[in-house]
């Protein structure tokens, strides 16, 4: 059994009731966010790179434009033209793998899941989208904890005060505004940046990388009272990123 990542919910999702699971890692080494628990939502009975393929991993995204167009009638690889930072061939995957081996330890109850992210920052939805899952992991994940970030690209934002809501222009962004949330926004340069309004991520390297997200702690939703916060495309993805918020 693994001593650093754990079950903690198995069930439907709330996207579209096929099975989930979300694995809870505790002792990150990710550079970016610092050391926070990593939370992976996943399909529990389809790999992450063939749920790209099919359009399973709707049910983990919803509706999220960054997934690709499904290649169902392909053997192999991911969704046509998909934007999404996420490796999926590096930690979903891995992941997935050793939870079907049954490498990880099963936790159950609100006492024993904030035991597990307990005085620690944690990362709700290191891939997958929180909202897919019921509100009570979540809740008793950040009862103890030090802080969260958390992102949801769903088309209704479950829980403001806790998830940030994820625009990708800044039509959206301003429309989720005048409901009293705070966004997180994917630019294609700095320039996109809305003044007065946004700031770039403090993780980023557009803003010399002065802070990880363990220390920044500004995407929890309104929680927190500040502005809200955009990067500019990068990873895996980067150019086709760009290329996807710019048609946007």
């Amino acid at each position: 059994m693994s001593n650093n990542t754990y079950i903690v919910y198995e069930g439907p999702s709330l996207y579209d009731g096929k099975p989930i699971v979300v694995l809870v890692q505790t002792g990150s080494k990710n550079r970016k966010t610092g050391d926070m628990a990593q939370t992976y939502i996943l399909r529990s009975d389809i790999d992450p790179i063939t749920a790209s393929r099919t359009g399973a991993d709707k049910a983990i995204c919803g509706d999220c434009p960054h997934m690709g167009k499904p290649n169902p009638t392909s053997d192999k690889g991911q969704a046509i033209g998909r934007t999404c930072y996420v490796t999926l061939a590096h930690g979903p995957l891995g992941k997935y793998k050793a939870y079907k081996k049954g490498q990880y330890t099963r936790i159950q109850g609100h006492k024993a899941l904030a035991g597990i992210t307990k005085g620690l920052m944690v990362r709700l939805g290191t891939y997958g989208d929180p909202a897919a899952v019921p509100s009570y992991i979540w809740d008793s994940l950040t009862t103890d904890c030090q802080g969260w970030t958390s992102y949801t690209h769903g088309k209704v934002n479950p829980n403001p005060m806790m998830h940030m809501t994820s625009a990708d222009t800044g039509k959206a962004a301003s429309a989720a505004w005048v409901k009293g949330q705070r966004t997180f926004r994917v630019i294609s340069s700095v320039e996109d940046l809305i003044k007065g309004k946004e700031i770039l991520c403090p993780a980023s390297e557009e803003a010399g990388k002065r802070a990880s997200c363990e220390s920044c702690k500004l995407c929890a939703g309104a929680s927190v009272k500040a502005k809200s916060i955009a990067i500019v495309a990068h990873g895996a993805s980067k150019r086709a990123a760009k290329t996807l918020v710019a048609s946007l």
